[in-house]
């Protein structure tokens, strides 16, 4: 073999080694394709950013990519919608307070409110009701089972009623009122762990067959079979939910609510109590009816 036909030999076998490690390195990622659509192509779950309007105003707003939010379409929130936009990484939401435009980072997963703040300006908080520890609705705070007695009592449960319990935590509503009159009822929570506790307190009571506990949205669920409903929610969610109480409950049922009245109600309320629990904290009761 000749010097010369050695070089051309070594020049292809290098270029056809070349061209394998190019055929199977991974091609880069395309510029155009934005990091949220890689992300969904590679199987990256998308998570709801929700967004609530607990003002008494429509707000205007951008959310988009961070770096490129002044690209994203203007979005208007009207007063007590929710906006649920699907996400798979870091979001940036802006809008304009104080006459000028600030800007935040939204995180998938996580619930916001835009609400006022102390100077009567629209402002974002983390929580749908501006409240970090209000996955939604409310906080998870477990009613004494005292309060839970008397509202039931208050109700007036009985085996032919359907109790549905907004925001149920860990189920004890609707599970005491299976238990102690035979009642049957249905539970709502938006966090799954409630949902988890209150299914294995159903089981643990033997009254599985009596009730049911769905992890859904309040603002979303049907209520129109209740015959009693019980809430212990924020002054806010009481509000937000007003319309939807006067829609689909059926006139007669009775709606009986933990510590916060439902503004607007005043001519539905029939009666009130107040309860002190074994640490000495007195509980209020309003009882409505529809």
């Amino acid at each position: 073999m000749t010097r010369k036909t050695a070089i051309l030999l070594t020049v292809i076998v290098l270029g056809i080694a070349v061209g394998a490690v190019l055929l199977l390195s991974p091609r880069p990622k395309d510029a155009s394709v934005s990091d949220s659509e890689a992300r969904q192509a590679e199987g990256v779950k998308a998570k709801e950013i929700t967004i609530r309007n607990v003002t008494k105003d429509v707000v205007t707003y951008k959310i988009g990519p961070v770096g490129a939010v002044d690209k994203s379409p203007e979005r208007t929130l009207a007063v007590g919608v929710v906006d649920r936009i699907p996400a798979t990484e870091t979001l940036v939401i802006s809008y304009m307070k104080h006459n000028t435009e600030v800007n935040y980072s939204l995180y998938p997963g996580k619930a916001y409110s835009f609400r006022y703040d102390s100077y009567g300006q629209i402002d974002i908080w983390v929580g749908a009701h501006g409240r970090e520890d209000a996955v939604d609705l409310a906080p998870y705070v477990p009613t004494p089972e005292a309060v839970v007695a008397r509202m039931l009592e208050m109700a007036k449960v009985g085996k032919d009623s359907v109790v549905y319990d907004i925001g149920c935590g860990d189920g004890r509503f609707i599970i005491a009122a299976a238990e102690r009159y035979g009642a049957r009822g249905v539970g709502i929570d938006i966090d799954p762990q409630r949902i988890r506790e209150s299914r294995a307190n159903a089981k643990a009571a033997g009254v599985e067959d009596r009730v049911k506990f769905r992890q859904e949205d309040a603002t979303r669920v049907d209520i129109s079979e209740a015959t009693v409903l019980t809430i212990y929610l924020l002054p806010e969610s009481n509000e937000l939910l007003r319309p939807k109480f006067e829609k689909e409950l059926k006139p007669g049922v009775l709606v009986v609510s933990h510590n916060y009245e439902i503004p607007g109600w005043k001519d539905k309320e029939i009666s009130t109590d107040t309860v002190t629990d074994p640490d000495g904290k007195e509980h209020s009761i309003f009882l409505y009816k529809k």
